[in-house]
């Protein structure tokens, strides 16, 4: 960073203004090693002109070059005639060292306060030499026996000293997990083993006995692990302290009871939250102050509510549950009766009782099985069955149907195609069904001139001469659906 200052004096009133910055630049030469003290920072000014320099770690040092630097942090401040002042910060970075080979811990403490560890050093090819820094006697690269600590081996020979470094571990179990929650979100506490340590035996102080487990809501305090390898019969502890956050205070009242797929209301009762979130049954959700709540599935279902301060902490949850009495469907279904103007309905209700209407009028008593019922009138209907139980938990089901008359076939012996309206195509109206509908048109030597298996579609005499011409129509007959009907005749097409 750099700052400028300038400091004009001009009696009887001081002014202060910043002026242009100093036009200078620095030159870091790093260490030759990285502990080496031959580092030097050269400030380089690009204007002529006479400066000062200051240099924080040597106050007494007025020279552009600081020299004999080891790595680090340094501050100058440079100064010239016109009375600019700039602040230079610059960081000397120690070169990076090639490792010339690598000391590794391969047996760890097995139990605390033994001494059975190993560390073995690996020295890569060339003309390297090396040393033990705690015994520069000892001439093995692999040291066994060892006691827990820090083991440091100093390589020379290459273009600086490597120092390799190892730490031999007792073990150790650390409990990883939030130490401070809020009730709405108990942390799940583990217990890591640490330093090559295999437990198989967990020993908490709230009486669980697995490497994991989930903080019960309002545990504060000191937590107590105790992780023991019985294989060698060692152990380690760790212990943590639990803090509580507070949260808010809610309390609600929920229906005892409820009929299947029928609304209710839950009301909050008390609250100091600044939020709210309900839930219940398998996806109801709702941050209002009272929800309308329904249930799906019938049989006991849950019901809590969480508030939240300001801050997002949520109180445990309150909870309750309430009994969804079940709904038996008014299932039911109906057909007309073909050519006729009679319905078949089949009902399937486990209800009580049961009441079956065409319009106002009550038909059918019964819950369940096959009827028919005779309207004596084609037209339009509602059909409407209910299902009721003792509790109330009722349902009703509803459709309307258009009631037809038979099926008819409009089948004109001549059309005019001359575009003005009326008669331009044949067949006429056709109110059947499409089922295995075809419709074909010859000349009088049986050449196929024109067909569709849609009833909608027409035929319009298109490119041909005025005469007579065969029709051949088949479709499903819609009295009797298990056979088809054939029709023949004459058109007589007419310009």
């Amino acid at each position: 960073m750099r700052l400028f200052i300038c400091l004009l004096l001009l009696a009887p009133t001081v002014h202060l203004c910043a002026q242009e910055p100093c036009n200078v630049s620095v030159l870091i030469t790093p260490p030759t090693c990285p502990d080496d003290a031959d580092a030097a920072i050269t400030v380089v000014t690009n204007t002529p002109g006479q400066y000062t320099f200051n240099w924080e770690h040597a106050p007494g040092l007025n020279a552009a070059t600081a020299a004999g630097l080891s790595a680090g942090p340094y501050t100058v401040t440079v100064t010239d005639t016109s009375g600019c002042v700039s602040q230079i910060d610059t960081v000397i970075v120690p070169p990076v060292v090639q490792d010339l080979g690598s000391l590794t811990a391969t047996q760890n403490i097995s139990c605390a306060g033994m001494s059975d560890g190993t560390v073995t050093l690996t020295v890569n090819p060339g003309p390297y030499t090396w040393e033990w820094t705690d015994d520069p006697t000892i001439a093995s690269m692999t040291r066994t026996g060892l006691p827990a600590g820090v083991y440091v081996v100093l390589i020379n020979g290459g273009p600086c000293p490597n120092w390799l470094f190892a730490t031999l571990g007792e073990p150790a179990v650390t409990i990883g997990g939030n130490t401070t929650y809020c009730p709405s979100e108990p942390p799940l506490l583990s217990a890591d083993p640490q330093w090559g340590f295999e437990p198989n035996l967990w020993v908490w102080s709230t009486g669980d006995s697995t490497a994991t487990f989930t903080v019960p809501v309002g545990l504060e305090g000191p937590v107590t692990v105790t992780a023991t390898d019985t294989t060698i019969g060692c152990t380690a502890t760790e212990d943590i302290l639990l803090t509580l956050l507070p949260a808010p205070n809610v309390s609600f009242f929920a229906p005892d009871s409820l009929c299947q797929r029928s609304p209710g209301t839950a009301i909050l009762i008390q609250s100091n939250a600044d939020s709210l979130a309900w839930q219940w049954g398998n996806d109801g959700f709702s941050t209002e102050q009272f929800p309308t709540i329904t249930f799906n599935e019938p049989g006991w279902q849950p019901i809590s509510l969480i508030g939240y301060d300001a801050l997002g902490c949520g109180s445990a949850p309150v909870m309750d549950s309430v009994f969804v009495r079940p709904r038996f469907p008014a299932s039911f279904t109906l057909e007309q009766v073909p050519c006729t103007p009679g319905i078949e309905v089949k009902f399937a209700s486990d209800a009580d009782s049961c009441a079956f209407f065409v319009g106002n009028h009550l038909v059918l008593d019964q819950c369940k099985g096959t009827f028919q019922v005779d309207l004596e009138h084609y037209a339009e209907y509602d059909f409407t069955f209910y299902s009721t139980r003792p509790d109330r938990c009722n349902d009703t089901a509803s459709v309307h149907i258009d009631v037809r008359t038979a099926p008819t076939a409009f089948l004109p012996n001549a059309f005019t195609p001359n575009n003005d309206g009326t008669n331009d195509t044949w067949p006429g109206e056709l109110d059947i069904p499409g089922l295995n509908y075809q419709v074909a048109i010859f000349d009088r030597w049986g050449h196929g001139l024109w067909s569709a298996t849609d009833p909608l579609q027409k035929w319009d005499g298109a490119n041909l001469p005025t005469g007579v011409y065969v029709y051949r129509i088949t479709m499903r007959d819609p009295c009797d659906p298990t056979s088809d009907l054939e029709r023949n005749g004459f058109i007589n097409l007419l310009r």
